[in-house]
């Protein structure tokens, strides 16, 4: 039996709902499709949020070496939530999803540069290489089963 670190195993737990909820999308499983869209256009948006807050903890220990650097975070770990927020509410569901789908890709182009920085450790940036590319996978399968 594998036995994967706990903030792997656990990560790989939050990308469930994101697989499960594309997958039923797609196959119709659920009678109410618009109500499984929903669900997973909300926990997409929740977890951009909290991506953002990891940024936001990056900003803070920054802010006493390099104010430049904490200063571009801040506004960067705000902007991707609201977006996301404000997109929940005012657009179409696959507008949504292909916004999310390039927050998350943004997020980790920004995980990327924080990595080469030195400013996140290599195990999260590990992480983030496998969690990512699972998220945006889903979140296309949804977006080809609602276009």
């Amino acid at each position: 039996m594998i036995r994967l670190p706990p903030t792997i195993a656990f990560s790989l737990a939050c990308t469930v709902p994101f697989a499960t909820l594309s997958i039923a999308i797609a196959l119709h499983i659920f009678s109410r499709t618009n109500d499984a869209m929903e669900l997973l256009l909300t926990y997409a948006v929740m977890i951009v949020s909290f991506l953002g807050g990891i940024h936001l903890g990056v900003a803070i220990t920054q802010r006493p070496h390099n104010r430049f650097i904490s200063n571009l975070l801040i506004v960067e770990s705000i902007w991707p939530s609201l977006l996301a927020w404000g997109l929940l509410y005012t657009a179409e569901m696959h507008i949504q999803l292909l916004v999310l789908t390039l927050l998350y890709a943004l997020m980790l182009a920004i995980d990327s540069l924080l990595y080469n920085n030195d400013l996140i450790p290599q195990w999260f940036y590990n992480l983030r290489c496998v969690i990512t590319p699972i998220v945006v996978v889903s979140l296309y399968v949804a977006y080809f089963a609602v276009i």
